[in-house]
This record gives structure tokens, sequence and C-alpha cells, in this order.
């Protein structure tokens, strides 16, 4: 196996095990804004913003949001990409006589 590939794969685990300490400690306190408020006697609101779908109640909507958005993310990169690659060529071929 090749140095590099040891050491990043090393390097991958140690960090995998790191966030498991991490979230197993993490979990317990809260975050800075919530630490901050707690200390100054703030009390948390209702929401600023709430979005138009509800994407969270359950495993399921919340796995179909992703999929969603994920395949719309890429619908727009691979477009994008394909524009890009496409005007490439094309100056290129007005370039070479």
């Amino acid at each position: 196996m090749n140095r590099y590939l040891k050491a990043v794969l090393g390097i991958v685990v140690l960090f995998a095990i790191g966030l498991v300490f991490y979230f197993m400690f993490s979990a317990t306190y809260g975050d800075g804004l919530e630490k901050t408020m707690e200390e100054s006697g703030i009390q948390e609101h209702g929401p600023v913003y709430t979005a138009p779908f509800a994407y969270g109640d359950d495993y399921f909507a919340a796995l179909v949001a992703g999929l969603i958005g994920g395949g719309i993310t890429f619908g727009i990169v691979y477009g994008y990409l394909r524009v890009a690659r496409r005007k490439r060529s094309e100056a290129e071929s007005n370039e070479t006589p």
C-alpha cells in the first residue's frame, strides 16, 4: 500500500474516532449561544423564519427532501458544467485555423 494512502487513511480514522468523542461530550453541554442565553436569562422566542415545507417531521420526509435537494443541486451544477464545456470547446475551435 502506498505511504500516502496509509497516512490519509490513518488521519481519516483518527478524525472519525475524534468525532465520536467530540459528539459524546458536546451533546451534554449547550453550544455557546445557548450557554450565553442561559447565563443572561434571555428566553428563546419563536422562530424568525418558518420554512415553506415541513421537511423535518419524520425520517422519511427529511430523506425525501434531502434527495430532492441533492438532485436539484446536482442538476444545476451538471448543467452549468455542460454549458461551460461547450463554450470552452467553441472558443478553442474558433482559435485554431
